[in-house]
């Protein structure tokens, strides 16, 4: 029903006049219900036909109104009655057992319509269980006439939940919505009944993914796709995913970091669990053996509508509904995951580059039911078991705690002798010698059975896989004598020693690295300082160049001390090493990429894989120990043909590791110098001496009052009291001079504190300024065209730098030429 105001009328003065026959008249300016033909529906979704309610107006047409007094229910009309008869005047008596009466046949009234409610709702509760029920038992015998008669087809039943794209594009249909001036409401509003007029619903633009064509990208995982907006695969996807996808090949990926690796391997594990679940394959069989002589049998092809198969629950047992549940449907939801099978295993070197592969494995199963899990150590044995007791088919983990469950007996993991999908990312760092001892252990059980050996299906990917390292220096050393000398491994004796260790037997190779294995948007750079002064230029750089940062270092220690000392300078520094417990380490991964000023102070363990967008700058605060750390460290930035740059910071006791490092990557020059101005280093040099002498005072002062408590709680155990520890109040001559010295260390701590706070309320660098810089011949050179480079990047403010000393060079060698 709908409640619309009457007309107003001139007359004011009308009232309702009651007597027997006549009519009740409307009320001025008053509310009545009205009934409206048409398409309405009402508050509770019953009576009415049509899909949507029409608002009533104040100027509409009454001709499309009908008044419902009179149809009003019987018990409104005995009230009515009730209220329209005249109250007696002279007799007061009877009035008031009248009202007594009305009000207790209302009180009744009330009490039976509310226990009709309770009932009709208790009915209809009733009435879903048992249709619930009834659908159970259908789907329980559905299942065990599918075991009885595995080979039979069953009858393709269509769910409700239907993904839009199937409809006609002409399916829905949008109301025209009223015109707010009203001009064309009196055509809307003629004398006969006309139906809201239907306007066909205009589709949201669709993307474009026509670039994907020919790659064997199922419907479901394309639509997952669009979703995420990949629009088109990247150079190393469109190269692997045709030979994975149709070809079934073994694929060994070399790209650079950022160009897609993770959907790279995930497209194809995902489209073949698909293809596996759709034959339902208990044998779990996906690629022929290759056999001289004979023929590989050709797979039956997709359907269009195989993404519908074996989708999520549907809508009835979503809702939940209190008593539906008992211990028989869940010790059936065990059953049945017990039965389905582990199709992948992925392998990652990091707990947080696991967490990443899985994050972006669910995005892109979005449509297809496939579930994905991830194990790792830093969180409990036991919530991982919960986990894996849902038998996800994908499981993303680290080799430690992968081998622990299954040492234990997990039920789940006991199937990875049987896997179709084996995936080993960062493969180089995984296979070497040293670390990781649990995935040798997991490749024996792995490749156990030659049969199964074969019909795997491997992905090995790294952004390192092709470089080779020069020989160590002892080996260097016992090749000069006539003893048999060693030879420096060559890229393909590398891929057959991976090819063989993994057990791969129809090997694809993708290299599309380039020669000097960064990003072509990436910009390089050195500093050059003592060891003592990278404090000084870290602070530099952090303060003069805003944005995130990442600065790596070779040891745990290096990162606790640089992030207490940015926490005293007010950087908020977030740490990151292999000792934090795993919570910890997950939640400063998610401040720093919610911050766009953030600051992450890590060890290796973020230098690979780790896709965190908008990385602005690398600083290696320490010269890497291997090439792969720096190719990966770099990796971090200039990620999705963005730019970045990356500093290393070089004492004289790295520069051996330094040439080292670059001859491996065979490059040819040195990085250039990044651009410092000497002019504001006091200033910078003097922030940072206060915060290590805060740092230091106030690490003297933990330990005295660590020392301090112990003595006193010793005391109180003996019940004996210590003059100068039990109480504040004393002069300096009745306490003991230890106590005397941490009293005069809080004050100086005190003081030390307030100069810091002090000086970094000012600002270091003021609007506008011009520096000078040293070129690679040790001659200062003042960068004029950035006399205003506060608002410049350091990408920018480095690339000016090279032209500045590309042009000194050339005015050199011009001056050389002439004398």
């Amino acid at each position: 029903m709908v409640t619309i105001k009457g007309k107003s009328n001139s007359n004011a003065k009308q009232k309702k006049v009651k007597s027997a026959g006549d009519s009740p008249v409307v009320k001025a300016k008053g509310w009545q219900k009205v009934k409206i033909k048409g398409h309405v529906i009402s508050n509770d979704f019953t009576g009415y036909e049509g899909l949507i309610g029409l608002e009533v107006l104040k100027d509409y047409d009454a001709a499309l109104v009908k008044s419902t007094q009179k149809q009003s229910g019987t018990r409104g009309n005995e009230k009515n009655k009730k209220r329209k008869q005249p109250k007696p005047e002279d007799d007061s008596e009877p009035s008031t057992t009248e009202d007594e009466s009305d009000s207790e046949a209302e009180e009744e009234a009330s009490r039976s319509s509310k226990s009709s409610k309770k009932a009709r709702m208790a009915e209809h509760r009733a009435q879903r269980i048992l249709k619930q029920r009834e659908k159970r038992e259908k789907r329980k015998e559905l299942r065990k006439q599918k075991k009885a008669a595995p080979n039979s087809e069953p009858k393709s039943t269509k769910s409700k939940f239907t993904p839009n794209d199937e409809y006609a594009p002409d399916r829905f249909a949008l109301l025209r919505p009223l015109p707010e001036d009203g001009t064309d409401l009196a055509a809307a509003s003629s004398g006969d009944e006309e139906v809201p007029q239907l306007v066909p619903s205009t589709p949201q633009d669709e993307k474009d993914m026509t670039k994907w064509n020919g790659m064997g990208v199922p419907a479901p995982i394309m639509r997952a796709l669009a979703e995420q907006g990949y629009e088109a695969p990247t150079q190393i996807q469109a190269m692997t995913l045709p030979a994975a996808i149709h070809g079934k090949k073994d694929i060994l990926g070399a790209a650079e970091t950022g160009s897609g690796k993770t959907l790279a391997f995930g497209i194809p594990i995902l489209s073949g669990i698909m293809e596996l679940k759709q034959r339902n394959d208990g044998s779990c069989i996906r690629k022929a053996p290759k056999v001289k002589g004979t023929q590989q049998v050709e797979e039956p092809p997709q359907s269009k509508d195989n993404h519908n198969h074996e989708l999520t629950p549907p809508p009835e047992e979503l809702d939940y509904v209190s008593g539906a549940s008992d211990e028989e449907s869940d010790a059936e939801e065990h059953n049945q995951g017990m039965g389905r099978p582990l199709y992948a295993v992925v392998l990652t070197p990091t707990r947080e580059l696991a967490v990443q592969v899985k994050n972006h494995l669910v995005a892109a199963a979005k449509y297809t039911g496939i579930r994905v899990a991830a194990i790792f150590g830093g969180l409990s044995v036991a919530k991982q078991e919960r986990v894996l007791r849902q038998c996800p088919e994908i499981v993303v983990a680290t080799p430690g705690r992968l081998w622990e469950l299954y040492a234990q007996g997990n039920q789940h993991l006991n199937k990875i002798e049987n896997v179709n999908f084996l995936c080993i990312d960062e493969t180089d760092r995984m296979v070497e010698k040293g670390h990781f001892e649990e995935l040798r252990s997991l490749l024996k059980v792995l490749n156990a059975d030659e049969d199964r050996k074969k019909l795997r299906q491997n992905f090995v990917f790294s952004a390192t896989l092709t470089l080779v390292h020069d020989l160590p220096e002892h080996m260097q050393k016992r090749n000069l004598a006539k003893r048999p000398k060693f030879v420096k491994q060559t890229v393909d004796q590398k891929i057959e020693s991976l090819i063989e260790e993994l057990g791969i037997s129809q090997p694809k190779i993708v290299d599309i690295t380039s020669s000097q294995q960064t990003a072509q948007t990436l910009t390089e750079s050195r500093l050059l300082c003592a060891i003592d002064e990278k404090d000084y230029y870290l602070y530099y750089f952090v303060q003069r160049h805003p944005g995130r940062t990442i600065v790596f270092c070779n040891s745990i220690d290096c990162v606790k001390r640089l992030a207490t000392l940015f926490g005293l300078l007010d950087c908020n520094p977030l740490p990151l090493h292999a000792n934090m417990i795993q919570k910890q380490r997950l939640k400063n991964l998610e401040r720093f990429r919610d911050s766009p000023m953030g600051l992450l102070i890590a060890t290796d363990v973020a230098a690979r894989g780790l896709d965190i967008p908008n990385v602005e700058h690398v600083i290696h605060y320490q010269v890497p120990r291997t090439s792969e750390n720096y190719v990966h460290r770099s990796g971090r930035t200039a990620r999705a043909n963005k730019h970045g740059i990356t500093v290393m910071f070089m004492e004289p006791g790295e520069v051996k590791t330094y040439v080292r490092l670059y001859k491996t990557l065979e490059r040819t020059e040195d990085l250039p110098l990044f651009p410092i101005s000497e002019r504001f280093m006091g200033s910078v040099k003097e922030r940072v001496n206060l915060a290590r002498e805060l740092d230091k005072e106030e690490l003297k002062l933990r330990r005295t009052q660590s020392e301090e408590g112990w003595m006193k709680k010793h005391a109180e155990e003996m019940d004996m009291i210590i003059d100068g520890y039990n109480d504040e109040s004393g002069s300096d001559q009745d306490e003991d001079p230890f106590i005397i010295e941490r009293r005069r260390n809080r004050v100086h701590v005190d003081t030390v504190r307030a100069q810091l706070a002090a000086l970094l309320s000012k600002p270091i660098f003021p609007k506008g300024f011009s520096f000078k810089y040293p070129t690679s011949t040790g001659q200062l050179l003042s960068g004029s065209d950035m006399a205003t480079s506060n608002g410049k990047s350091a990408v920018e403010t480095m690339k000016a730098a090279i032209e500045d000393m590309k042009l000194a060079k050339k005015q050199r060698n011009k001056r050389k030429r002439n004398v």
